[in-house]
């Protein structure tokens, strides 16, 4: 048998190798939702790939197919391969004598079927597979849906030993392949995986962390606090319904009796239109249902009970019953997408200084500011810089008042009332 014979079959081979190993990894690297929406387009071999990436049965089966056609070419190439390649280097080598001529061949033989081995049946097809999944997929579908047909009884058989095994050492295989799901921390490393590989830009990375953390907060860290809360007494006559609407502008307001205490509802600007045009006070029958949330309660709960109840702000109460202030819809978005301008001029709750310090807003969450400076800032008691600086005082606060926190120092800048409205903060 001639070289080019010897070595042709040893390629053809390695080949086939290398397509069970393309198979393999692309049937891994394949992305679900690329192939629903080419299988929703019309393209037949998507649809198939899909079926066999989303029912873990015919996964199983493939990934078996593709490794029992990797062990037989790998096999064939040791067994042909390298003793029909050995045999003819051997009656080239004569130098070394009968016995070193078939040592020197036997190496040399196992060598270069080695080389090509790994590099054109195992690392080409594997690299090509991982950079074009789903394309190496539907190129080597029917290759494998063939050899899947022939070896189908020792397919079966494979697997079945493979999940008997498992069950013995107390592993449940799963049912179908929508069980493996990812976690919110698995997906923060997603996110900061796509950011760092520039697939995911601008303010979409910040978006996405947003809401990962949005389950973890709670009413209390969103809300407008009962001190900065505008409300509208019950029976207000037009003139103060006018003067309030023209110095406080807002979109709704909160309905109380008496107090704060006591809030009964909810009154839309529009309300407050009607009655000012028809010279009437503020009554029940003009007010919307405001649903009441404990302060503990987390965002994505509040979020649910507002939409059960159709309502666009809620009530926030302290574990005494009484107010701690209130929460709309605009206060849920502002924890994801950040400020929202409502037509009021504003300024950011967090600007930085040309020092590199930065001038926040008293309501600023601990939390923020460490993103800003890179590092873990939170206090049990408090969640806001304003409330730290309260408590780390431990009296009413005055401008000018510094406090320290670990390496964060931070100094009134603003006071509203009995709070701290402004502070600048900067680190040592």
């Amino acid at each position: 048998m001639t070289l080019a014979v010897i070595l042709g079959i040893c390629l053809a081979i390695v080949l086939v190798n290398g397509l069970f190993v393309a198979a393999e990894f692309a049937l891994i690297g394949a992305s679900r939702p690329t192939l629903e929406r080419q299988a929703a387009a019309g393209d037949d071999l998507a649809r198939r790939l899909l079926e066999t990436v989303s029912t873990t049965t015919r996964q199983d089966r493939y990934l078996a197919t593709a490794q029992l056609g990797i062990t037989i070419a790998s096999l064939g190439l040791g067994m042909y391969g390298e003793h029909a390649l050995a045999l003819y280097l051997a009656d080239h080598i004569p130098a070394l004598g009968a016995i070193g001529g078939a040592t020197a061949a036997t190496l040399l033989a196992l060598f270069v079927l080695t080389i090509a081995h790994i590099v054109i049946g195992e690392m080409i097809p594997k690299a090509m597979a991982l950079q074009a999944p789903i394309r190496v997929g539907k190129w080597a579908h029917w290759p494998m849906y063939a050899s899947l047909v022939l070896f189908y009884p020792l397919v079966v058989s494979l697997n079945a030993l493979a999940n008997g095994a498992l069950r013995l050492v107390g592993v449940r295989r799963q049912q179908n392949a929508h069980e493996q799901l990812y976690t919110p921390e698995e997906l923060q490393m997603i996110v900061e995986e796509s950011e760092k590989g520039g697939t995911l830009l601008g303010a979409s990375g910040k978006i996405l962390h947003e809401l990962f953390e949005f389950g973890d907060l709670t009413a209390s860290q969103a809300m407008v606090p009962r001190v900065r809360v505008i409300g509208i007494p019950l029976g207000a006559d037009p003139e103060a319904l006018r003067q309030i609407a023209r110095t406080h502008r807002r979109t709704r307001y909160p309905v109380y009796d008496g107090d704060l205490d006591h809030v009964v509802g909810m009154a839309h600007a529009k309300d407050l239109l009607q009655c000012m045009l028809r010279g009437e006070p503020l009554t029940t029958t003009r007010m919307r249902r405001m649903p009441v949330v404990p302060e503990t309660t987390t965002l994505d709960q509040v979020l649910a009970t507002m939409q059960q109840v159709r309502a666009h702000m809620a009530l926030v109460i302290d574990e005494h019953g009484g107010t701690a202030g209130i929460i709309s819809l605009e206060d849920l978005f502002e924890e994801v997408v950040g400020d929202i301008d409502e037509g009021r001029p504003t300024t950011p709750d967090i600007v930085r200084s040309d020092d590199g310090s930065l001038r926040v807003a008293g309501t600023v969450r601990l939390e923020e500011i460490g993103q800003q400076f890179d590092i873990d800032l939170e206090h049990e008691d408090v969640d806001s810089i304003g409330g730290l600086v309260m408590a780390l005082l431990d009296r009413l606060p005055a401008v000018g008042d510094v406090v320290e926190y670990g390496r964060v120092h931070a100094e009134v800048t603003a006071i509203a009332g009995h709070s701290v409205r402004e502070v600048r903060v900067w680190l040592e």
